[in-house]
């Protein structure tokens, strides 16, 4: 498979929410990139394809943060997100 993506991505472990329209679920980064960044989450049913979400980033190098990211990849586990801004790259 041809890789898509347009930044590298770095393996990261941060605690997140993610918000959606019944409330917030908790989860955790896997990796993130420059433009994305993908998180661990169950269940990921709320969670569709090509819609955009809330992702609170509870604890990083940076201090906790917010983005906003379509939901570019979802699976029974895992949701993929393009975010609205850059991120940042060191934990």
């Amino acid at each position: 498979m041809d890789e898509r993506r347009r930044h590298a991505r770095t393996n990261v472990s941060w605690p997140i929410r993610l918000w959606v329209d019944e409330g917030s679920l908790v989860g955790r980064t896997e990796d993130t990139s420059e433009g994305g960044i993908c998180v661990a989450i169950a269940p990921t049913a709320s969670v569709k394809l090509g819609s955009s979400y809330r992702v609170d980033v509870l604890a990083s190098h940076m201090g906790p943060f917010s983005v906003i990211g379509e939901a570019r990849h979802v699976d029974n586990r895992k949701v993929g997100f393009e975010t609205d801004r850059l991120l940042p790259l060191v934990e």
